[in-house]
């Protein structure tokens, strides 16, 4: 073998798979293989767990989802006879001596080479892999688990557990799955300690804002840089069936250099993308790390798993390897511009997958509904965006391009008016500013838009209850209780005819189907329970739910500069009011954060001292007294964080029947997946006396 040039091609893949599509899935992942195979790929890699799809949860439980998982599997190995040359790599749940495990397969030309169990899983934050997975604890070592006869492969048994695949033509290549490179204690690390050429990372890594430029500089190209060799990265991208969008963002690196990656925020549902490398670059990067070959020469030698094929063949002799990406930035955006892609890519895989035929959206003027309607309009931009560049470079089909079996235009303003339809539901306590702002921005972004009022609505409600027990509610009365029921009684109303109009509004136009329709609270309200239970708040999918105000204030920003929504200048400039008490003078008298308490601004600092922080009432009191100290006396700091706290405390059961909210933030306080907590409190009282003494033991100390 001639050690001077080793070049291959090798490939890495993206796939918007579905948890439970058996099918769909493997179409999915056969198609990017013959796209690899047909590229001269030697290796195609795809995401963690893409047979079943990553999301499948406590279906995991279920003897169903691995045996079909396994079904699939002896399908692709027999399809793989079509591409002999090509090593695929995917991933699936495998049972061995009675506990399931995440596992990545490896499979050639018929035959199933390896089954490599998962080594560290994920538990944090949205990720619950082991209540459904055990851990693989035996570095380096793997068995020989019998293969179910009844799935006909054309062997008996297939190494499983951990360890090295070697090629004929002395190439190794070792396996890193999704948490293992963000560990400390990274597999890649021992990997290279044995000579491996190629490391595969199969990932099902979420979107959160930010996060993706960590994980392609700290921790891929990081890693690369750090102990040498080709890495190749997988992830799924859009919506699998849950709250979090994956982003995609599948790359290869070497050595330290990314050579290639695919866009991050794609609406294809398959995507490919190869380099070719040359592999003995690795023994000079290696050979000039002197701590590093010390590291792996006190190493025990690892004895691999061979298998018959070639990695080395393939490239001509004239072709050159990938120069690498000098300007990684540039593929990088902020994580405010992430949420231009973000949640647009998630709305459209979310409303192909449901069968419907678009968006309701309750668009009040304010800056919330504004953000969502924008968002959807962005959804338009991307699409049609992605129509428009495939026409112009291959002309190439994929399933994004369609809705409700019809291909969609190149033309966003088109599309938006096909799926958006938006309505202000105007009260007598509704200012001429937030209509002129929804009118302005449903012109902008070619919605389909009416306005109406709900006074006559209310009247009779309130008449209903004034005949059953004898009296009519009143702002002018001081009790509180009679002051909410007649502001969320306006807001429920809103929630009743957002799906009266969702369910129906096609029928006008004498269109099949029916409209999802969209909440629009930000994760601060949600966090403090400044919204009504069962008021616009409810809603089939919320884009911003996990979204804090200031963010949403810089995401418009944008959308004005950047996209052309004019209308959303007013919008940005208002000042937020729910619009639900009398009007005063003919101006709004109530605005959010007087009711709150606390400026939006805070409650974002707030949200993050309580998750991913976490704090609890004291410890964020400790820590706002340095953070704030210069703005608020001690007294003022500590009513801040008891108004939180206790707002906190009365309106948590709100958050157990909140709108499934796009994953976007780590403090979100959706309970379901997200934010395991109590909805039933106690009141805090040690906790607040234990700030009350912290306050006066400074006081007395000055």
């Amino acid at each position: 073998m001639n050690q001077w040039s080793r070049r291959c091609r090798v490939a890495t893949s993206t796939v918007n798979n579905w948890a439970l599509d058996f099918r769909g899935n493997y179409e999915r992942i056969v198609k990017t293989c013959s796209e690899a195979a047909a590229q001269g790929a030697c290796i195609r890699l795809g995401p963690e767990l893409e047979i079943a799809g990553y999301g499948c949860a406590d279906h995991f439980f279920e003897l169903d989802t691995e045996q079909h998982s396994w079904e699939m599997l002896s399908e692709l190995v027999e399809k793989s006879r079509e591409w002999p040359d090509l090593l695929v790599i995917t991933g699936l749940p495998t049972r061995f001596r009675g506990l399931l495990y995440n596992c990545a397969a490896a499979l050639k030309n018929g035959k199933l080479l390896f089954v490599r169990a998962k080594m560290g899983l994920a538990d944090d934050n949205v990720y619950r892999e082991s209540r459904w997975f055990v851990k693989w604890t035996e570095t380096f070592k793997h068995y020989s688990m019998t293969l179910n006869p009844q799935l006909h492969f054309d062997q008996t048994t297939v190494p499983f557990g951990d360890g090295i695949l070697e090629s004929s033509d002395n190439v190794r290549i070792g396996f890193e799955i999704c948490e293992e490179l963000w560990s400390a204690r990274s597999t890649n690390i021992r990997l290279a300690e044995q000579g491996v050429d190629i490391i595969c990372n199969g990932s099902g890594s979420h979107h959160i804002l930010g996060k993706s430029n960590y994980r392609i500089n700290q921790l891929i190209l990081g890693s690369s840089a750090k102990v040498g060799g080709v890495y190749l990265y997988a992830n799924h991208r859009g919506c699998d069936g849950d709250r979090v969008y994956y982003d995609g963002a599948s790359s290869i690196a070497h050595n330290g250099d990314l050579l290639a990656q695919i866009h991050q925020f794609d609406i294809e549902d398959t995507c490919v993308v190869t380099a070719i490398v040359d592999l003995s670059d690795n023994f000079t990067f290696r050979q000039m790390k002197s701590s590093d070959r010390g590291n792996a020469s006190d190493q025990v030698s690892v004895v691999p798993i061979r298998f018959e094929g070639n990695i080395i063949n393939g490239v001509r002799i004239d072709e050159k390897c990938n120069k690498p990406i000098k300007n990684v930035e540039d593929l990088q955006l902020s994580p405010i511009a992430e949420l231009c892609h973000g949640p647009p890519a998630y709305l459209w895989t979310y409303l192909r997958r449901s069968g419907l035929a678009g968006y309701f959206i309750p668009l009040s003027g304010g800056q919330d509904s504004s953000a969502v309607a924008a968002m959807v309009r962005l959804m338009c931009e991307k699409v049609c965006g992605a129509v428009k560049k495939r026409r112009e470079t291959d002309g190439g089909d994929d399933p994004a391009y369609y809705l409700g079996n019809q291909r969609v235009g190149e033309d966003p303003s088109e599309l938006c008016k096909q799926v958006l339809f938006t309505c202000y539901m105007a009260s007598e306590h509704s200012s001429d500013e937030t209509r002129q702002c929804a009118e302005g921005l449903a012109k902008n972004i070619n919605s389909n838009h009416c306005g109406i009022y709900i006074d006559t609505i209310v009247s009779s409600m309130l008449s209903v209850f004034n005949f059953a027990y004898g009296f009519m509610p009143s702002f002018l009365n001081p009790d509180i209780r009679e002051t909410m029921a007649l502001q969320n009684i306006q807001a429920r109303i809103r929630m009743v005819l957002a799906y009266l109009f969702a369910q129906l509004a096609l029928e006008s136009t004498k269109r099949p189907g029916s409209l999802l329709v969209l909440g629009t609270a930000n994760v601060d309200e949600s966090l403090v329970g400044y919204l009504t239970k069962y008021d616009c708040s409810s809603a089939d999918i919320n884009p911003i739910g996990s979204v804090n105000k200031r963010d949403l204030r810089q995401f418009l920003e944008i959308a004005y500069e950047k996209y052309g929504m004019t209308a959303l200048r007013g919008v940005i400039d208002s000042t937020p009011t729910a619009e639900l008490k009398p009007l005063v003078d003919g101006k709004v008298a109530q605005t959010d954060e007087a009711e709150i308490g606390l400026t939006y601004d805070e409650l974002s600092e707030i949200g993050r001292l309580r998750k991913p922080g976490g704090m609890g009432p004291y410890g964020m009191f400790l820590k706002l007294l340095a953070s704030w100290g210069d703005r608020y006396t001690v007294d003022e700091i500590e009513d801040k964080v008891l108004k939180f706290w206790r707002r906190y405390r009365i309106n948590r059961h709100k958050a157990t029947v909140s709108t499934p909210a796009i994953h976007a933030e780590n403090y979100s306080p959706d309970d379901h997946r997200n934010d395991h907590r109590p909805f039933l409190y106690p009141d805090f009282s040690y906790q607040f006396e234990r700030i009350r003494r912290k306050v006066l033991e400074i006081k007395g100390n000055k």
